[in-house]
């Protein structure tokens, strides 16, 4: 290889591991909301899961509305368990794909919900609302 190539291989690499990282970085903070408003899809492709919330919690900042979207049949949201002094009332009919529901969590603290007909199945999420998002590090960083 000659110094030409080597600095081209090295500028390709230089280029792809910022793209990895920042990608990594995005993905990172892809269940995260700063106010403003965050979406939630329910039962998505028909999967029996809220999306986010189901594998990781979703995060958002007081004051940020929360727009649950129906992408598939049969659903709701039954609130489980939330802070003291939160008044947030779920949406316990049963509702179908193209359906909507927003609610504003403005009470610091950890929401659980579930899917009635789907509790069994596992279909059940988490919304912490928090003061300040938590945004993990990307697990690895080329050196230069």
């Amino acid at each position: 290889m000659t110094d030409g190539n080597a600095e081209m291989s090295r500028r390709a690499f230089l280029t792809t591991a910022a793209g990895t990282a920042a990608a990594a970085g995005v993905a990172g903070t892809a269940t995260a909301q700063d106010g403003g408003t965050a979406e939630v899809v329910v039962g998505p492709g028909g999967s029996l899961v809220y999306e986010p919330g189901t594998e990781e919690p979703l995060q958002i900042t007081p004051g940020t509305t929360v727009e649950f979207v129906w992408d598939s049949d049969n659903h709701n949201i039954v609130v489980d368990s939330q802070p003291e002094g939160a008044n947030w009332g779920g949406h316990e009919t049963i509702e179908n794909s193209g359906f909507t529901y927003s609610h504003t969590f403005e009470t610091l603290g950890t929401y659980e919900y579930y899917c009635e007909p789907h509790l069994t199945a596992g279909m059940e999420a988490t919304i912490e609302v928090v003061e300040e998002i938590s945004t993990p590090e990307p697990a690895s960083v080329p050196q230069v």
